[in-house]
């Protein structure tokens, strides 16, 4: 087993340190020249290369974190397409879907957004798993065993995600047991519009349900163009009730952006005290959100990271569908993410808190031992790619090389 070896790269200012920080050299576009050794799988020197040599012709990254995605309708298009391509047919068609789900279907979907998430640069995913009362109950044991299966590649995080009832029942108590064994989460949806009373009662049962079994909630909240922040607003609601302190992220979030400025920036705050992390997935709201067949709306509702941020907010940008009823794109691949995402949300990648939102906050959420900050000590866990630009990573033309603790992945 050969897993030492060393590579001279350029890379992200922001994602390496080391101890002689006096002399890097970085340049107009935020990329230093380094050379990075490594050895038993672990980086073992980190050196700033003089500027006036011959520069790499490389890029290097952590290996990236997915931190929403839906392994179970995957690839599911072809047969259940939504080309009204609104939320409404999108949910409707996804219970269609559901009608003809199996155990084998589910998961040789799951198995293959997997190998193309590896092959891609993904080191560890979090994916939701569509749960409801007449679900097929091995699909739960067949994607448990290929979270064991996939171990020595990539991380798998699931989340049961269920209509907020379901946490209340006897059905409920039992998989969230099960989740527990297996470090899983506790999904929910809440969309306008909603009775917020019942909502109320509702999320008191998952929160509980989740203090019980010491798990998280990732709530599907306020993907919506109307009634702003809604839900997250019922939600705070019923955490300050229960003095809860049951961690919570809120992924989509779409509708803060409908609030004023300062109303955001509020929230913003709210959602800090309370440690609320928050996920954009702007590939999806963007594509279904306030859509208008006959004309283009300029306002495209997704959650708004850089206020979010600015109120001390940890925001990860996520994937969300891959060629499903809810958007009908994408392979699994991150810099399809980072070459639609940060045009659409007109973040920087030369600044730091953009690249934050894709590489290290979403390793905060999955509690990583890495959160990606390439340094002495970390695991050699690497993209690198043929480029010395931003623009050679947006082309579209990407040559990528994987390193997954210290050897180089074949497929």
């Amino acid at each position: 087993m050969n897993n030492s070896g060393k590579v001279e790269v350029l890379i992200p200012r922001s994602l390496f340190s080391f101890d002689n920080q006096s002399h890097i050299h970085v340049d107009n576009e935020g990329f230093s020249a380094v050379k990075i050794i490594w050895k038993d799988g672990k980086v073992t020197n980190i050196k700033s290369l003089n500027k006036e040599v011959s520069l790499p012709k490389e890029i290097l990254f952590p290996r990236f974190v997915e931190s929403h995605a839906h392994f179970d309708k995957s690839f599911s298009w072809t047969n259940f397409p939504n080309f009204k391509s609104n939320y409404e047919n999108a949910l409707s068609v996804n219970l269609e879907e559901h009608i003809t789900r199996t155990p084998k279907k589910v998961l040789d979907r799951a198995e293959k957004s997997l190998n193309l998430a590896i092959s891609n640069g993904y080191r560890a995913i979090r994916t939701h798993i569509d749960t409801y009362y007449s679900q097929d109950k091995e699909i739960w044991s067949g994607l448990f065993d290929l979270k064991n299966k996939y171990s020595h590649f990539l991380k798998l995080q699931f989340v049961a995600l269920a209509q907020l009832e379901f946490w209340s029942s006897s059905d409920g108590d039992i998989l969230a047991r099960e989740l527990k064994l297996h470090n899983g989460i506790l999904g929910g949806v809440l969309v306008p519009p909603f009775n917020k009373r019942k909502a109320e009662v509702l999320l008191t049962n998952t929160l509980l349900l989740a203090k019980k079994y010491n798990l998280e909630i990732d709530l599907h909240i306020d993907e919506s163009s109307v009634s702003p922040a809604a839900g997250i607003r019922t939600l705070i609601k019923t955490i300050d009730r229960l003095k809860s302190n049951v961690p919570i992220t809120c992924s989509h979030s779409s509708s803060i952006l409908c609030l004023k400025e300062r109303q955001i920036l509020k929230l913003g705050k709210e959602l800090a005290k309370r440690n609320i992390k928050v996920i954009a997935l702007p590939l999806t709201n963007f594509w279904l959100l306030n859509r208008d067949d006959i004309n283009m709306p300029l306002r495209r509702p997704v959650a708004p990271v850089k206020q979010l941020q600015r109120s001390f907010v940890d925001v990860s940008i996520g994937s969300d569908n891959v060629q499903d009823p809810w958007y009908p794109f994408g392979d699994f691949d991150p810099f399809y993410l980072f070459s639609y995402a940060m045009p659409m949300l007109q973040l920087n990648p030369w600044d730091r808190l953009s690249l934050s939102a894709l590489i290290n906050a979403p390793s905060r959420l999955l509690k990583l031992d890495w959160d990606g900050v390439v340094m002495e000590g970390c695991p050699a866990d690497f993209v690198i790619v043929k480029g010395k630009a931003w623009a050679d990573i947006f082309s579209g033309k990407i040559s990528r090389k994987i390193l997954i603790n210290g050897e180089w992945y074949k497929k």
